[in-house]
């Protein structure tokens, strides 16, 4: 064998050996890290997994206090600001409580609002209830405008003020009735409700039930 050959074969051997070194040492730890990662996701369900270019903020909580005295927040598991309207939020997992001065508290809860962080207009959106003393209602969907500051009516002049609305398939529950309507509107000011149907020509179904 020529010595031009042998030195041939080694440099062939050693290039062998070189990438045999490389391919243990960098891709097998490059393997390891994944596995890791992925052990570190499972385990820890806490770790923001969303789609990439989402801003979701998680353990979202705004306060608002009224000129009549009454307090509201609203919380929820995550928020996504919006990319084409300003102040505009749409949560996931909503809570929201009303205490109001001198009248029971209001509890509201959805899957789903479009809430706007500078007027406090909120829209709550599926699986809406109402909780008030031994009172329950249901609906689709519940439009919530807390008290308007003249500041915050700028955009907004005719929008309304310290009212929930709540629509779609609406169901009241008290002990000894069930009532069925379009429409239930409570005043936070005045604290008045008004139940009603879409079309006049429709009664509010009412059911009585035995305690």
């Amino acid at each position: 064998m020529g010595k031009k050959k042998l030195i041939q074969i080694i440099l062939f051997l050693s290039l062998l050996l070189v990438t045999f070194v490389v391919f243990n040492t960098y891709y097998k730890k490059d393997e390891t890290i994944r596995k890791s990662t992925k052990e570190i996701e499972a385990n820890n369900p806490d770790i923001d997994q969303s789609d990439e270019g989402k801003n979701i903020i998680k353990d979202i909580k705004y306060t608002s206090n009224n000129t009549n005295g009454d307090f509201f927040e609203i919380l929820a598991d995550y928020g996504e600001p919006s990319k084409e309207i300003t102040d505009l939020m749409f949560l996931t997992n909503v809570k929201a409580n009303i205490f109001l001065k001198n009248k029971s508290d209001i509890k509201l809860t959805s899957d789903f609002a479009n809430f706007n962080t500078k007027t406090f207009e909120t829209t709550f959106i599926n699986n809406v209830k109402i909780l008030r003393d031994d009172e329950t209602i249901l609906g689709n969907e519940l439009y919530l405008v807390f008290d308007q500051t003249e500041e915050k009516l700028k955009d907004k002049p005719n929008i309304d003020q310290n009212l929930i609305r709540i629509s779609e398939n609406v169901i009241i529950k008290k002990p000894g009735y069930i009532l069925k309507a379009d429409i239930l509107e409570i005043d936070l000011i005045t604290k008045n409700i008004k139940v009603y149907m879409n079309d006049k020509e429709n009664r509010v179904q009412a059911k009585s039930k035995l305690n």
